[in-house]
């Protein structure tokens, strides 16, 4: 019997991007002599969130969302910059980030690796994402890592998954369940791609979508239940 397959997402799921994004972006404005509190960071993460859900409607390519999000919220401040520059700033101290992890992710994905096949599946510029999951001390617990500008398609794209399942063996769709934070990323992506999904909700957010997940958890502990 092949053994089961969790395709795990790494930002918000894994690790807290929330902590990491806050530490990136206090580093980005100091670098242009800006002094930015938590309401500053908000107001980043309403413009950079417009910016990326611009890009899933087809309205911003890839390369425009990197730069502009930083030239839109600096220019509030009458502040001109490169946004290319900025990116390359800020994906920098992203990589630099302390890791912070969520409650009993550690123990439990040490005990999930003896029993399940492991994969983290990640949107998310490549070279970021190796450097912030080579700080991890889980090692080699994964037995791949597939992140969206490697695929060449992005969460919740079918191509996305079909690559996954291209490299790591199609036999292992059926045994398969992704988890991550996100309804219209990894959850509606793990409907695209006909898998089981969970949805791993530690900050009670409301489902305000018509997604329904296989399986909500708070904790991933909950896992070592579900993914029996």
């Amino acid at each position: 019997m092949n053994k089961r397959c969790l395709l795990i997402d790494f930002d918000d799921t894994i690790v807290d991007f929330h902590d990491a994004e806050a530490y990136a972006f206090h580093q980005l404005t100091k670098k242009y002599n800006l002094e930015t509190d938590q309401n500053d960071l908000n107001h980043f993460i309403t413009v950079n969130q417009a910016h990326w859900e611009a890009f899933q409607q087809n309205q911003l390519t890839k390369t425009e969302v990197l730069s502009k999000r930083f030239e839109v919220y600096f220019d509030l401040h009458q502040i001109n910059v490169n946004g290319q520059e900025a990116d390359v700033i800020f994906r920098d101290e992203l990589a630099n980030a302390p890791i912070k992890y969520f409650m009993n992710t550690v123990e439990t994905l040490s005990m999930l690796k003896n029993t399940h096949d492991l994969y983290i599946v990640t949107n998310g510029v490549l070279e970021t994402q190796q450097r912030r999951i080579a700080k991890t001390e889980m090692g080699d617990w994964f037995k791949g890592v597939f992140v969206s500008e490697q695929t060449g398609y992005q969460k919740p794209m079918p191509e996305f998954f079909d690559f996954v399942f291209n490299k790591i063996g199609h036999d292992k769709r059926a045994h398969a369940m992704i988890v991550g934070d996100s309804i219209t990323s990894d959850n509606l992506g793990g409907k695209n791609a006909a898998i089981k999904t969970c949805w791993f909700n530690p900050r009670n957010k409301i489902n305000d979508t018509e997604i329904n997940p296989d399986y909500t958890i708070e904790s991933l502990d909950q896992l070592l239940d579900i993914a029996k």
